[in-house]
């Protein structure tokens, strides 16, 4: 196969949007984690370990925290790609895939434009996790097995090829070319072997494999609790050895974390503080304060399951004000110090802008929205949380103004954010004694979706009002 050299220049850009990814999948932004992966991928696209195969745990941990498919309206740029270059194609394959990461359709568009792309690496590691879809599927695809059987036999993985051919005979067991074809590529992978029987590259690819049926089993979420436990001793011991090698570090915080134990995750920030205090690097607080964000949030979550199962116990009720409250706290905190030490950094302001909303800091929030507005990515959000902060200050014929510019910013008016801007439309209107427009943008809302908040209720309201 083929090995693509790429400028180190390109690796290093490249690695900043990987190190930025990983560090807001810690804190549970998948979303913008997966961008910032593409991003990366966009200057290093043959980036397996560093790009590919983290990108697919993010997606994977996405989908096993409820997170959806990629739906009418979705504005990424990788989406709205015209694929017509190959790396363009992969790329968009690659998010649509993440957004939906056992769809067998986008593994395929993947691995065949990666290796129109001339990344046989990545279209190698993505056409066996295809393979291990499709055989675990209800119903096997034999398109899919001839489409990998031609893959891999281009890229002369042929034991894999062999192995394709077989399973599409399972299902087509009387078809002649494919008897054929298996005869032609099990010779080729007798000689292949054959090749590597000086115990180098043979055992080199052989020890790939194994690493790759390795972080397959991870990426499928399907690491066992002595696998969690050997990790982390590995970690630890690795860790011991080299205290100030980031590498070693990001290894010991990752096994930690995976175990997801408040007593692990308690070490994984009392080694990153005690990086961040050696090297005054804030990209380690910052993580710290990211695994803090998860075990309060885990907490709270908690509570709030109990208290579900005993809506009527006080005591619990109590407890989710104060683990919320909690929450808030940490969050607050975090973002502050992200902002001071990302002074330019217009994501970072909103971020913080949300959670002084949360807090009712509605004068101090503003502005940071206000910044963070010039970020196209957030722009319709923050024009819409700065109706927010104004409606909670009364300032309704201002938050009017905010939520109809982000509501005429909107590509598709009856999306679900469309629907909420058009209900806090409404609310404002009704709160500034404009009882028919806000009649009418509950109307509209009702009509998008019937069941959405109380709007239904709101207009049946008005109605007898009038």
């Amino acid at each position: 196969m083929s090995n693509l050299e790429f400028p180190e220049e390109l690796k290093v850009r490249a690695r900043d949007f990987f190190s930025k990814g990983g560090e807001v999948a810690y804190a549970l932004q998948y979303d913008y984690a997966i961008e910032l992966y593409l991003d990366g991928l966009s200057f290093w696209p043959e980036a397996l370990d560093q790009g590919h195969k983290p990108l697919r745990e993010i997606a994977l941990r996405r989908k096993a925290d409820g997170g959806k498919k990629s739906a009418y309206g979705d504005g990424s740029k990788y989406k709205k790609a015209s694929g017509k270059s190959p790396k363009d194609a992969m790329l968009k394959a690659e998010y649509l895939l993440s957004k939906e990461p056992e769809n067998l359709s986008h593994m395929k568009s993947m691995v065949q434009a990666a290796y129109e792309s001339g990344y046989s690496q990545t279209s190698a590691w993505m056409a066996d996790i295809l393979l291990d879809g499709n055989l675990r599927s209800k119903k096997p695809d034999f398109n899919i097995y001839i489409f990998l059987r031609t893959i891999y036999e281009k890229l002369e993985i042929y034991a894999r090829a062999v192995q394709a051919c077989q399973l599409a005979l399972q299902i087509k067991p009387g078809n002649t070319d494919l008897q054929n074809a298996l005869r032609s590529l099990s010779a080729q992978s007798t000689m292949q072997k054959g090749k590597y029987d000086d115990e180098t590259d043979f055992t080199s690819s052989i020890k790939d494999k194994e690493g790759q049926e390795k972080i397959r089993s991870q990426d499928v979420m399907s690491k066992s609790s002595d696998f969690l436990l050997e990790a982390v001793k590995e970690a630890r011991a690795d860790y011991k050895d080299n205290p100030s090698a980031p590498e070693f570090i990001d290894r010991l915080i990752k096994a930690l974390c995976d175990t997801d134990t408040d007593t692990n995750e308690d070490e994984a920030v009392e080694v990153l503080l005690k990086a961040f205090d050696q090297t005054d690097q804030f990209s380690y607080k910052q993580r710290a304060n990211e695994i803090k964000i998860k075990q309060a949030r885990r907490h709270l979550t908690e509570l709030q399951k109990q208290t579900n199962q005993d809506p009527h116990n006080e005591d619990l009720r109590q407890q989710v004000a104060q683990a919320s409250r909690e929450l808030l706290n940490v969050e607050l905190e975090h973002h502050l110090e992200c902002v001071r030490n990302f002074p330019a950094d217009r994501r970072m302001k909103f971020e913080y802008a949300k959670c002084l909303l949360r807090d009712k800091q509605y004068d101090q929030a503003i502005p940071l929205f206000q910044e963070a507005r010039s970020d196209p990515r957030h722009r319709i959000s923050a024009v819409n949380y700065i109706g927010q902060c104004f409606y909670h200050k009364k300032w309704y014929t201002d938050a009017i103004d905010s939520f109809q510019q982000a509501f005429d910013l909107l590509d598709n008016q009856e999306s679900g954010l469309a629907k909420e801007l058009l209900y806090n439309l409404g609310r404002a209107n009704e709160a500034n004694d404009n009882a028919e427009e806000a009649l009418n943008n509950y109307r509209r809302v009702a009509q998008i979706d019937f069941n959405f908040r109380d709007a239904r209720e709101r207009v049946d309201q008005l109605r007898n009002k009038k």
